[in-house]
């Protein structure tokens, strides 16, 4: 009885830490870009003032470079914002999630925005400074998929 007792918890053991490495892995439709991030993102910060085209307020900004071989159709970026003291400026979380619907060509790049307006209370007196920003997910205008649920290829450099 202890034998059987010790063999399934044992199995238990090796289930659970299989699970955990297998979900540590991203995930991709194709060999392509397997092991290697497909873009690279450059000029991150945060910008306070309206800006017409995109918040009234405060503006996230950066540029995304496409690595890929294939044109990216729509992608979604995730990042986390702190005060100048790194601290979490808001009441909640302090992670920002966008979907941005421009298109980037294979091999070239495009400027992005994101208005910061509806997690605001009150217009903070200097810019926050914006970690830990990856692009959680890629579309592809071929209808493949590319996907970084953890962020494993996260900048985390302090951008302000």
């Amino acid at each position: 009885m202890k034998s059987l007792r010790k063999f399934f918890l044992l199995s238990a053991l090796g289930l659970v830490i299989f699970l955990n490495f297998a979900s540590c892995m991203t995930t991709f439709d194709d060999d392509e870009n397997f092991g290697s991030c497909p873009y690279i993102l450059s000029s991150p910060r945060v910008e306070l003032g309206e800006n017409s085209d995109v918040c009234k307020y405060a503006g996230a900004y950066f540029t995304l470079y496409n690595k890929s071989s294939k044109e990216i159709s729509k992608c979604t970026i995730s990042f986390l914002l702190y005060d100048k003291d790194g601290n979490n400026p808001f009441i909640g979380s302090n992670q920002v999630t966008a979907s941005c619907s421009k298109s980037v060509a294979s091999e070239s790049e495009e400027d992005f925005s994101v208005s910061l307006d509806k997690y605001l209370s009150i217009v903070p007196d200097e810019a926050y400074v914006m970690d830990f920003i990856y692009v959680r997910d890629i579309t592809y205008s071929d209808g493949s998929h590319w996907s970084d649920p953890f962020g494993m290829y996260a900048s985390s450099e302090a951008f302000e």
